[in-house]
């Protein structure tokens, strides 16, 4: 008979112990053992696997830290050794280990230090995990958002392209159809024009709801807070949209709660823009019935109100599975309404991020084919009565003022030009105009111009670089001469680049005449203004925006500091007017950006904020190819910066002067 196989004698505590070898051998992290001094005297086989090492390779004397890459051996010098060594442990700490073949690995490591009963160091136990896979996604997570920043900022640019591509021929169209209006025309011309009219007032509401959406998205709208009056606005929003409601024979109500504060403060552009998309909405999916804006106070509390906001119409209503829908941006409804009654489906989903920018919530109950109502509830503070400006009223400008005014105007665009000819002759103002930048900077050389009108975009030199350059001629007129930029983008930022070029304000295309009337009446009478006090005569050098106030107030107004600090910042504006110069006719960007971050401490110190903007402006020269800008923009950036220097020079002298 066979005998059956003999049974292993080896114990259960052997096995137990082969199986924690095992283990410590295999586990999917490294251990490693090293003494105070970083030397390796265990290793398991996984962290041998990780870097090609053999054990015998590994335990012959090297160190821990001869393992490291060249920065991760300064860390252990100067932070891990000495941290280890003061708290007795170390816990998620990245480095990256050199395997045999001197690729890196990327590890994250936990090491806790064993101690003698006299607290001395004996043995550093040491746990790695390999994050290789981690910096990879980590990686791939940057690129994307790289990536994502990239198509956001395209998305810009190609937003702010396409609206002033669009924009320049609006306001030729918008200018036409006015001085059509003004014309003798039979009643079938008549018609046409006003079909003309309402397109393109159709066509700019498109163009302005996909913009704000744009802007909204972006995170770069933000919240003004000034006193309004909120049955004003309220009123004043249903009148604008009263002419389509009569054209539907449709009553348009408003209830305003009496004890409603006459006088808030918030956001009135804002609150209009959502009140108006709103009833404008209403009016046109109601056909019969009503529509009514209720306005109601939910609660007062210290300094404020809670005020409701509803808008309520009896038009073809919203079924119940839509409702979430309809707040999404480019999405109706249904496919029908669409046909029907046009539109992008963006205007509640501005509404509702508008709202959701004052903190409410926009909410709607509908019943198909019984009517909807939308509403919000905002907290606002309570407000003072802003007393009215005087003068004309608003809508009509007298343009007496304009009459004989010596206006030079920097167009290429031909159907701009033309239009606004007609404006101009028909106001009475003498005007010039030229076809680009560069032209624009030698003729307001050769007569005597009350304004300028400069659009921003044109060949050779363009709006910014040609008001740098007359802002830059000798002459006091040629710094206190309006200038108005004339601009299609919807550039985020445009008003403080409009004002860092030193354009005294600017007008967005298209724009209205009385809009432009009133802009040139507005800065009109800047001669009159000048000449009317007896103003003491002109320093030798432009007051620039800069103040010595926070250099004497650091030094608490002690003389001797105050003249060393003096010195050495007049030494230091003396060599940037080098720097920037060598950079700017060099094509050398790398040297600029390096100058102007140098500059910035000088920049805080005298707040001097007329040469921040003009180191900005100078940094705007360099195209993306080495080589220098065009010659007239580095010329009129050198001569921007060297005015601003010179200005904080010839005080700092002064300064040393008097101490």
């Amino acid at each position: 008979m066979k005998e059956p196989p003999r049974a292993t004698s080896q114990a259960p505590e052997d096995l137990l112990e082969e199986s924690a070898e095992d283990l410590y051998e295999n586990a999917p992290c490294g251990y490693i053992s090293t003494r105070p001094d970083g030397l390796i005297v265990k290793a398991n086989q996984t962290f041998l696997t990780w870097l090609g090492y053999t054990r015998e390779e590994l335990l012959s004397g090297r160190r821990f830290q001869d393992l490291l890459s060249v920065g991760g051996r300064i860390f252990h010098e100067t932070h891990f050794a000495p941290l280890l060594l003061m708290q007795g442990f170390l816990n998620e700490v990245q480095l990256e280990l050199l395997t045999r073949a001197g690729t890196p690995l990327p590890v994250l490591l936990n090491t806790v230090q064993r101690r003698d009963a006299a607290g001395r160091p004996l043995l550093n136990r040491t746990t790695l995990f390999n994050i290789s896979d981690r910096k990879k996604y980590e990686r791939e997570l940057v690129l994307a958002r790289r990536k994502a920043e990239q198509a956001a900022r395209a998305k810009a640019d190609f937003l702010s392209m396409v609206s002033h591509e669009i924009r320049t021929p609006m306001n030729a169209i918008i200018g036409i159809s006015s001085l059509l209006q003004r014309t003798e025309l039979s009643p079938q011309q008549q018609k046409y024009v006003r079909i003309l009219e309402s397109s393109s007032e159709n066509l700019l509401g498109l163009i302005n709801h996909i913009l704000d959406f744009s802007k909204i998205d972006s995170g770069k709208a933000a919240l003004e807070e000034r006193p309004f009056n909120l049955r004003q606005l309220v009123y004043g929003t249903i009148f604008a949209l009263n002419i389509k409601a009569e054209e539907k024979q449709l009553p348009v109500i408003a209830e305003i709660d009496d004890a409603v504060p006459e006088w808030l403060v918030g956001d009135p552009v804002k609150l209009a823009q959502v009140l108006t998309n709103l009833v404008s909405n209403a009016i046109k999916f109601t056909e019969l019935g009503a529509v009514t804006v209720t306005v109601g106070v939910r609660e007062a509390f210290q300094g404020g109100v809670a005020v409701d906001f509803a808008v309520t119409d009896t038009g073809i209503g919203i079924a119940e599975e839509r409702l979430d829908q309809i707040f999404e941006e480019f999405t109706q409804a249904d496919y029908d309404i669409g046909l029907k009654y046009g539109g992008t489906g963006l205007g509640l989903a501005i509404s509702r991020k508008l709202v959701e920018l004052h903190g409410g919530r926009l909410g709607v109950k509908s019943t198909p084919g019984q009517g909807s109502s939308f509403s919000f509830t905002l907290r606002l503070k309570l407000g003072q009565e802003v007393p009215s400006a005087g003068g004309a009223a608003e809508g009509r400008v007298s343009t007496e003022a304009l009459q004989g005014l010596r206006i030079l105007v920097a167009e290429d665009n031909a159907i701009n030009v033309f239009m606004l000819s007609q404006f101009l002759q028909k106001w009475g103002a003498n005007f010039d105009v030229v076809g680009d930048g560069q032209q624009a900077v030698e003729r307001i050389q050769t007569a005597d111009y009350d304004l300028v009108l400069m659009d921003v975009r044109m060949p050779e030199l363009d709006g910014y670089a040609a008001t740098l350059a007359i802002r830059a001629l000798p002459g006091a007129d040629y710094r206190r001469i309006p200038i108005i930029a004339v601009t299609a983008s919807t550039r985020l930022g445009l008003e403080h680049r409009a004002s860092a070029a030193g354009f005294t304000d600017f007008i967005g295309k298209p724009y209205k005449p009385s809009e432009l009337a009133a802009m040139l009446v507005k800065h009109s009478a800047w001669r009159q203004a000048v000449a009317a006090p007896a103003a003491p005569p002109a320093p030798s050098v432009a007051s620039p925006a800069f103040s010595l106030r926070r250099l004497r107030r650091m030094l608490d107004d002690d003389p001797k500091a105050l003249v060393e600090l003096s010195s050495i910042t007049l030494a230091s504006c003396e060599q940037y007017k080098d720097d920037f110069q060598q950079a700017l006719e060099t094509g050398n960007r790398d040297a600029f950006v390096y100058q102007s971050h140098k500059i910035r401490p000088t920049l805080e110190l005298l707040q001097a904020h007329s040469l921040r903007a003009a180191v900005k402006e100078g940094l705007a020269c360099f195209p993306e190819a080495p080589s220098p800008g065009p010659p007239a923009r580095v010329a009129a950036a050198v001569q921007a910066l060297h005015r601003e220097l010179d200005a904080i020079i010839a005080a700092l002298r002064e300064e040393l002067r008097t101490a």
